[in-house]
């Protein structure tokens, strides 16, 4: 038994002396649970809200009702001002700018209440509605939560509008005969006084709109004909497939920084074989070597997005032609801030087995935060913030401009330079490093 147990502590040395076996065993699977614990948690109180634009046009009791309850909401975050171009003033959106920032990607959804929202002879709340399903989860998310602050915040509007729609349908004496027989019987077998009954019908009252008491959303399945909610969709209503235009381009990067990686470490296998011994006794410099393979890298990683892309435009018809230029120029961007990330990588490890491990870790990670996974409007704000630092956020978001939106170099533009300032910082650095002998 002694024999055993010295065998076993053997085996549990060599695992621990092997980093890349702990890193895949317990750091990986940990800061994974942390992420997808963060997102999916039911009471999670720091999830990341969903920002629509709120535009109140209505001077009515019942928008304020409204407005208050979706400002209080829980999972999303209205939006009412935007800053000028000078940076210092805040001024009210209206409802034509609000449709410009959802047509150009700048928030996904924008809900409308106009003059008419609600009247004194309205038999129904009027809502305009547009949005940017460029996300189907949060546009999932930005929908219910409308949703549900309408059935939870105006069950005490809904018999004033059935009313309406009674007297509109049956006239003013047969609907006044109704509703007193509707009355009587209430005062008759719920001991409730028909006068009361009867006021609920045809006045508003404010104070018990904005009680405090708990709402109730039994009402939902009578909503149809007393909320007239009008929506539109003003981006990608053309697109054949949109559920994997919106994914292709988190998908391709999350592989292409595996392969990147991959490729920019075979440096090790270069030095193992002697290759890199015998190439730096030639007349040829170490900064040759390291461009030499970021070159090969990037020709790499765009022949393998392009490949992917094509394959997705002949199998699942996504439109990769009608933008692409722009398409080019991110998929160039992102191969070299991939590459560059695979470069460092490399710079830093001493081994392959351990570039493999590092470059696995940090690529799962920044791809469940930075977008290739899920939309990052649903992840905790603090996430939110940590993901705008990882390459992943800033390619996804351009490969969505591109294809989802059809954007122009303007659109991309800011994606692109961060693009490749990573490439180019990160590189200099490796080179840097590399010069010094650290590999």
């Amino acid at each position: 038994m002694k024999t055993v147990l010295l065998l076993v502590l053997k085996d549990i040395r060599r695992f621990l002396n092997d980093r890349r076996g702990v890193l895949l065993t317990f750091v990986l699977p940990l800061i994974l649970i942390i992420i997808f614990g963060n997102i999916f948690s039911g009471g999670n109180e720091t999830r990341g809200k969903s920002s629509l634009i709120l535009v109140n046009e209505s001077n009515s009791i019942v928008a304020k009702l409204f407005e208050s309850k979706l400002d209080s909401s829980k999972s999303l975050r209205s939006v009412k001002f935007y800053t000028s171009e000078n940076g210092k003033d805040q001024i009210k959106f209206d409802e034509e700018t609000a449709k410009e920032w959802v047509r150009t990607g700048k928030i996904s959804a924008a809900v409308i209440m106009p003059k008419d929202f609600f009247e004194d002879t309205s038999k129904a709340l009027k809502f305009r509605f547009y949005y940017d399903p460029k996300n189907e989860i949060e546009s999932y998310v930005i929908q219910g939560g409308i949703q549900q602050t309408i059935f939870t915040s105006i069950s005490k509007i809904i018999p004033i509008l059935l009313q309406r729609r009674i007297t509109a349908r049956l006239g003013i004496d047969s609907s006044s005969l109704f509703l007193n027989s509707i009355g009587n019987i209430m005062g008759k077998y719920f001991g409730e006084k028909p006068e009361n009954y009867l006021k609920n019908l045809t006045k508003v009252d404010s104070a018990s709109l904005f009680s405090t008491s708990k709402d109730s959303s039994k009402e939902n399945n009578f909503m149809s004909g007393v909320v007239n909610f009008d929506s539109e969709q003003l981006v990608g209503k053309r697109i054949t497939n949109p559920g994997l235009t919106r994914s292709v381009g988190g998908w391709s990067m999350m592989f292409l920084l595996f392969s990147l990686t991959g490729a920019a470490s075979s440096i090790f296998e270069e030095k193992r074989d002697g290759t890199l011994k015998r190439l730096l006794c030639m007349p040829i410099t170490r900064t040759q070597i390291l461009w030499g393979k970021y070159i090969y890298t990037i020709m790499l990683g765009m022949i393998q997005l392009l490949v992917l892309f094509v394959f997705s435009w002949a199998l699942f018809n996504v439109d990769i032609f009608s933008n692409f230029g722009n398409l080019i120029i991110v998929i160039f961007s992102s191969a070299a801030a991939a590459v560059a990330f695979g470069m460092l990588i490399t710079s830093f490890a001493k081994t392959y087995s351990q570039a493999n491990s590092i470059a696995t870790l940090l690529i799962l990670v920044m791809s469940s935060i930075g977008g290739s996974w899920f939309p990052t409007s649903i992840l905790p704000s603090w996430m939110q913030v940590l993901s705008k630092g990882t390459l992943t956020y800033w390619s996804v978001e351009a490969f969505l401009q591109v294809l989802w939106r059809q954007a122009s170099f303007a659109g991309i533009a800011l994606n692109v330079c961060i693009l490749l300032s990573i490439a180019i910082l990160i590189n200099s650095y490796a080179i840097i490093r590399f010069n010094r002998g650290n590999i």
